[in-house]
């Protein structure tokens, strides 16, 4: 249900699965990847440490192995995202003539295709908006636990000349680490707001 929260434990132990059985460990053995196999009546369950990271028949390839963990990592995806959106849309304070996009179809389409675990949230301007100065802000949230970089910056429309709004900000303003997806989005919040009330911004603000 997309109402609950990820679990995070989960994403962890299934994004650890994940990569010891892909790329360049295509080839190590279940053992090596710390895969433990049980099997119940017509399914196999598979664990990851202390955690059951996918459920599948008696017989299967490793390809659906891999297809099983993405599937049930995308579900907890949705969730995060669930839980993110309406606390940015609430919370983060997007200028005039600009709009908050959660490239939530493209992240789950890379996701299935080659195993990608970073989510794109941008502030852009409207196509054919005019506006004195351009906000771009993405936010680089990952899907493996709670974190996430910001990358903050005010384009002048007439000279093109463009300012990093956290050149100067700590590393912590920048890089972004929490309990919970519904914490971290909070978090961006804060911050983009925050770079939005420096005075070079000010165009913004009308």
């Amino acid at each position: 249900m997309l109402n609950s929260a990820p679990n995070i434990g989960y994403l962890k132990a299934a994004w650890a699965a994940f990569e010891g059985i892909s790329g360049v460990n295509a080839k190590q053995s279940y053992e090596d990847a710390g895969l433990i196999f049980t099997r119940i009546n017509h399914s196999t369950l598979v664990r990851k440490g202390d955690v059951q990271v996918s459920t599948m028949p008696v017989h299967y390839t490793r390809h659906q192995l891999r297809t099983g963990f993405l599937g049930r990592i995308e579900n907890e995806v949705r969730k995060a995202v669930a839980q993110m959106e309406p606390i940015l849309e609430h919370q983060l304070h997007v200028p005039e003539g600009h709009e908050l996009v959660v490239e939530l179809e493209e992240c789950l389409r890379l996701l299935r295709r080659m195993g990608n675990r970073s989510l794109r949230i941008l502030v852009r301007p409207h196509d054919g908006v005019e506006l004195d100065a351009i906000l771009c802000a993405e936010m680089r949230v990952f899907l493996d636990s709670p974190r996430a970089c910001l990358y903050v910056a005010l384009i002048d429309a007439c000279s093109r000349q463009q300012f990093d709004l956290l050149a100067d900000a700590p590393k912590r303003s920048r890089v972004l680490r929490s309990n919970s997806y519904g914490e971290l989005a909070g978090k961006m919040a804060t911050t983009i707001n925050a770079a939005l009330t420096l005075s070079y911004v000010s165009p913004l603000a009308a």
